[in-house]
Formats: structure tokens, sequence, C-alpha cells
């Protein structure tokens, strides 16, 4: 796992000697052990290096071909370059060291980018320049599991593992965008989005060619397209479905050896939920003696009992990882640096506690239970939609003059929200539509396309899967890696190996939610390796008391979140006093709103994450 960064000039021109190393200064902890630049006509690459498979100087970066003409920048992990190193050697491909580095710079030279791309697989972002047809290329793993961004200064566009590496490059402007800034506070935004004006993700399963007369951009993978209908179809016709229990369990205890290959110490999140514990298993199965982290908070009364519990099962020590309030408030500053932004969650500031006691523990590599809700319908909202559809389609059929045309086509236009369809929601679809419109009107596309399946309530909970998979997965995975390079510890996400989402996109609706169970072939699957109520138990929110951000909305008077969207005295004071309710929709307003005040002033007031964490602490313990 490292870091990576790059300059394009259009031009041809020379690029400034200095510019890689002021990129790659801001995210030296992405890979403490190792740095290197490479430099051309009018290309330059860098590359932070954390090392993990092959710890020699044989997989130092920028690797360069052994012709001289293939250069590659990578940042993550392709956990089948042992077969694709066989079949390169079966053609005459030479190897110096054992890194997957050197694969995968081997593939795509000697095959080419379209074809080598979507053989990986793993989590990745690198960018490969092809001085043979003066191509530099970026890509990014298929679920965007690795960052890659990007932004143009007019001369020059520059690519990095991190935003910050790219504001340091002396030409390119931070500048917010306020619109940008209104959808994180309303509909969060998806990892590959950014606050800042001319500054871009690249989509998940994505590559972009960049030649002296054009920029070439395609998709590879998505999960709109990934379906095979005709299949998912299918097996909605199967009746028989232990068999599927079966697969998963081959499926995943053969993801989870593959995401232990490693030369550096491993260690697996285990929160006492259904996901990590069983990760933590069949890891513990390969690994004897690998020790499972859990965040605690508060201390002793949060997730670690349940993990405890898990690992006395199990036969695995854990490490419980207790934060009090004052330590919380002083690590959620340095959890917004790190991420470039607002957290998405409260619980990213506790996933910052873990990584960092993994480190101080020596572990390079974590294992997480990330994209099994989103693949195997694990949320509640999935189910609701569910059984709301099978109520409407009972409605359509009963009362048909009740409900005529223009309600059903109300209803399939918009499948995931409200029970009457437009009508109860109305200002959240226009804000959805306003702010993000390809991703609201997913769900609507899904329905037309899902329409083999047997019934409405099927095509609307899989309309919903695949909305999440597209959404929450990306904003997960984003805090996941950022979380996780801010302490430099690679974190990898079994769930989501190539074949295991291929094998979730075509599973039935019946071997995801069946009798109200959500996750229904991980849960019979898991019966057989953990405790009963941690299989059964209720899906739970992170637990984090909302009284642990208390008094923080105090910085919202006279802020900087006031003066960018034009709020008068009165309405910040009236957001003040949302925030101090007890609510939950309260604690989600406070922790979202101060999180981008915190941003803000960072990145544009010049304050540190110290000093706010400091003065975090001392609100919290002032008279309110």
């Amino acid at each position: 796992m490292c870091g990576v960064v790059g300059i394009w000039r259009r031009d041809g021109g020379a690029i400034d000697p200095g510019d890689i190393d002021r990129m790659l200064a801001p995210i030296a902890h992405r890979g403490p052990d190792d740095a290197g630049a490479w430099r051309g006509l009018n290309v330059a690459l860098g590359h932070r290096r954390l090392s993990i498979i092959d710890l020699s100087a044989a997989g130092h970066q920028p690797m360069v071909t052994a012709d001289g003409a293939g250069v590659l920048v990578y940042n993550g992990e392709v956990y089948n370059y042992r077969e694709l190193r066989r079949e390169l050697e079966r053609e005459s491909a030479v190897f110096r060291g054992n890194s997957d580095t050197e694969v995968v710079l081997e593939a795509l030279h000697r095959w080419g980018p379209e074809y080598a791309i979507p053989r990986f697989n793993g989590m990745f972002a690198f960018g490969y320049f092809d001085q043979r047809e003066g191509a530099l290329w970026l890509a990014r793993d298929r679920t965007g599991i690795k960052q890659i961004y990007i932004a143009d200064t007019g001369r020059e566009l520059l690519f990095g593992s991190e935003i910050k590496a790219l504001l340091a490059h002396p030409k390119l402007t931070a500048r917010p965008d306020p619109a940008k800034l209104i959808k994180a506070l309303v509909l969060k935004r998806r990892g590959h989005e950014t606050l800042f004006e001319g500054v871009e993700g690249l989509l998940p399963g994505s590559w972009w060619k960049l030649t002296a007369g054009s920029i070439e951009k395609r998709n590879y993978f998505d999960f709109e397209t990934a379906i095979d209908i005709d299949r998912l179809v299918a097996a909605h016709r199967e009746t028989d479905i232990g068999s599927y229990v079966e697969k998963f369990r081959k499926g995943l205890t053969e993801s989870v050896r593959l995401h232990l290959i490693s030369d550096a110490p491993v260690g697996v999140m285990c929160s006492g939920g259904l996901d990590s514990s069983l990760i933590a298993a069949y890891a513990h199965d390969d690994l004897k003696g690998i020790t499972g982290y859990v965040a605690d908070l508060p201390p002793g009364a949060g997730e670690g009992a349940a993990a405890e519990l898990v690992g006395r099962h199990i036969g695995m020590p854990i490490r419980r990882i207790e934060v009090e309030r004052d330590a919380y408030l002083r690590l959620w500053p340095e959890a917004i640096r790190h991420l470039d932004g607002p957290p998405f969650h409260r619980s990213d500031t506790a996933l910052l506690a873990v990584t960092k006691a993994c480190r101080a523990d020596g572990i390079k590599v974590l294992l997480t239970g990330e994209g099994a809700d989103e693949m195997f319908g694990g949320y509640p909202w999935q189910h609701a939609t569910y059984r709301r559809w099978r109520l409407r389609a009972w409605m359509m059929r009963f009362l048909p003059r009740l409900f005529g045309r223009n309600v059903r086509q109300r209803w399939h236009a918009f499948p995931i929200k409200g029970m009457w369809g437009a009508g109860d929601h109305l200002l959240w679809n226009r804000l959805s539509m306003g702010l993000d419109a390809d991703n609201a009107l997913l769900p609507r596309r899904l329905m037309g396309r899902l329409s083999g399946l047997p019934t409405l309530a099927d095509r609307a909970f899989f309309a919903d899967g695949v909305a999440d998979m597209t959404g929450i997965l990306s904003l997960l995975l984003h805090r996941h890696d950022h979380m996780g390079m801010a302490a430099s510890i690679e974190m990898r996400v079994p769930f989501l190996e190539n074949d295991l989402i291929d094998f979730a996109l075509h599973l039935p609706r019946h071997a995801k939610l069946n009798r109200g169970r959500g996750k229904w072939v991980e849960k019979v699957a898991a019966l057989e390796r953990l405790p009963r109520e941690i299989v059964l138990a209720k899906k739970r929110p992170f637990p984090i008391p909302a009284d642990f951000m208390r008094g923080s909305e105090r910085l919202l008077k006279d802020g900087m979140l006031a003066d960018q969207f034009g709020w008068s005295c009165a309405t910040a004071d009236a957001i003040i006093r949302d925030c101090k309710w007890a609510a939950k929709w309260a604690a989600d307003l406070r922790s979202s709103a101060v999180g981008m005040e915190l941003w803000l002033r960072q990145r544009f007031g010049g304050e540190t994450a110290e000093a706010q964490g400091e003065t975090l602490a001392r609100l919290a313990h002032a008279p309110q």
C-alpha cells in the first residue's frame, strides 16, 4: 500500500523537478518505508512506499520495465499476481523480484492496459506511462477501494492518491465548491467526489488514457452493467438455495486466504458484528496467532464485549481500543485532515484510533468486513423496500381502480422511496435530482433492467442494493483507505474480491433476504463458526454516544461555514440550537456541520488539527 503522484505536461514542455517532491511531502504517511521519483520529458511520477509484499529493494518504485519503455507508480495489492506471473513467465517474461508491482507492470506493458486491468483481482490505483506510444494511463480497481484524484492547472494535469498531494502543487489554487459543499451536507458524497473546484476523482472501475492529442475515459466495470439478467432470473427460479451457502463459504474462505498474503504483520478487525467476526474466524484458520482489533467506545460499553465473545469462541486474542471522550475529540480534527473533508460518520474517528493502535503494535495489514451489507442485503432499509413493494403489488392487484396508472408510474419512478412514491418524498427527490441526478436515477434504470425478475418487490430490492453498492460503499471505502493510511496501515476487504462480487450480483433475493433475515447465506454459513447470538443479532449502528460531541456546535457561531453559506446570525443560532437536541438527527447534523466547519478552518483558515482538538476538548467541559 502506497501513495502515488504524477504530472502530465500537455504541451510537451519540461516539468519543474521540485514539483513531484512537493506533492509527495503531504502524503509521506502513506509510504514511510521508501520514496522515489522518475522524470521524462513531459511526465513526472512519484511514489511513497509501504512495503508489504517483497520487502526488499526489488519492490522500489517508480518501477521501470527492462526495456526502459514502461514506468509504473502503483498503490494497492493484486492478489492473483502469482497466477498472472506464471502466465507471463510462459510468455518468456523474466522477473527480478517477488513483488506484485513487477507483475502488474509486466502485464500492463506486455498485454496492454485494456486487456490487463480487468484481469487484476484486488485493490489498486496507478499511473502507468508507456513511452512507446507516449501515453499515460490512470486506473482504479472495480469497486474503488483505492483512490486517485485529478486536477487540471491548464498547462499540466496532476494526479495523486490524496487531494492534499495535488494542492501542494504551486500552480493549483484551492477553492471550495459551493455546490459540492451543499451536496456533502444534504446527500453526503461518494468517495471519488471532492469539495474543491477543479479537483475530481477517477471513477471506480475506470481508466483514463492521456496522449498528446486527447484524453480517453472508459469504464471497464460498473455494478449496473455487470449484472447478467438471464443468469439472475434463472437463479430466482432455483428453489434449492442450500448450494449457495456452500459457494459462499468456499468463496469467502479463498478470498480471505488471498487477502492474508503478506510479508508484513497482519491483523483483523473484529467488532463483534457478523461480517468482521466471520472474516476473523476464517483468517484465524489460516494464520494462527492473528490478533483481532475492536474500537470500544465508550470505554467498557461499546463493541468490546461482543468482540471478546467471538474471540473466545474461535480462540483468537482481542485487543480492545478504548477511547475516552477527550481523546476522541482530539482525534476528530486529525481524521478530517486525513479525509480531506468532513467525516461520513462519527465512527471514522474511532477507526483512526484503531489503526493507530495497530501501527503501534507493529501491524501493517488489517483485514476488515466492509462490503457485505451492500452486496448481501444487510441494511434495514433494503428490507423495508422489499416489504413496501410487496404491499404495493398487492394493492395494485386487488384495488386496481384506486391505484391507477399514474400512481403505478410514480412508484416506478421512485422505487426505493416512501410508500406512496414521489409525493411523500418530493423535496428529497428534487434535491437528489438537482445535486446528483445520475445517481438518483440509478434505481429507476435498474427497475427497467431487472424487469425479468419474478416480482416487483424483487426488482426494487435489487435496485436498492445496487444503489448502495455505488453510493454508501463508495463513502465507506474512502474513509477505509484514508483512516488506514493515516497510520500507515494497509486495510483489506475480502468481501470485495472479484469472484465474490460476481456471486453476490447474481444471488437470488431469497438467498439474501429470507424469512425477514438479511444476509441469509452469510448467516447460515456463520452459524457453523460463530456464537448464535452474534450471527442472529440485529444490525446496530456504531455505538458512539451523541454526548461525545456535545458542545462542539459552538464552533458554528461566527464560523466559516456560516460565511460560506451566507447564514445570518439568527440562522446560525437556530442551527446551533438544533444541534443540541438529543435526537439522532440532531447528532448527525452536529457531526456534519461541525465537521465541515473544522475542515474549512483547516484548509482555508490556517488552523491546525492539533489546535482544533484542544479547542474541542475545552468546549466539551465548558458550561452549556
